[in-house]
């Protein structure tokens, strides 16, 4: 299926999809690592490489070029992300508490990524149920370590 929108139209939901599983990637790929620098340093200096995306910086003009049902799945996709985000930046809580948290919003989100990329695909023209595979993420190559050395700190705190 051919889809009807104009070529920068196309673009804009393109960068919308990418940008989304991107997001989605990190989150849920890369849990292990941020939490584990979270509950070992107490620090949230790494959260903001994990949460950036191109949705919260995305202008009204842009938008506009997505229908409204579009629009509510990207904001019902991007909530359970600023939430996350909020609470990581602002939580006391105990480290398991914390996993536990992240992964119910990981559920969460992987469901409305799904939904999400329904919607993008339909406005995409995109067919078929291996739509989403189609999707190239645009990111850090996986040989980039995310992780900073904890033997780098104690190097540094003698």
């Amino acid at each position: 299926m051919k889809s009807r929108n104009d070529e920068l139209t196309q673009r804009v939901l393109m960068l919308l999809k990418i940008d989304a599983n991107n997001v989605f990637n990190r989150i849920k790929t890369r849990k292990s690592e941020y939490l584990e620098i979270f509950a070992l340093r107490r620090t949230r200096e790494h959260f903001p490489m994990i949460f950036d995306n191109r949705y919260e910086q995305t202008s009204l003009e842009n938008l506009i070029h997505c229908s409204t049902e579009l629009i509510t799945t990207l904001d019902q996709f991007y909530t359970p992300v600023e939430e996350m985000k909020w609470y990581l930046f602002q939580t006391e809580d105990m480290p398991n508490t914390v996993e536990d948290f992240v992964d119910r919003k990981i559920r969460r989100m992987e469901k409305l990524l799904a939904t999400l990329n329904l919607y993008l695909d339909a406005e995409l023209g995109i067919e078929g149920e291996a739509s989403s595979d189609k999707v190239l993420f645009i990111d850090q190559p996986e040989s980039e370590d995310f992780s900073i050395s904890f033997e780098d700190d104690k190097s540094q705190d003698s």
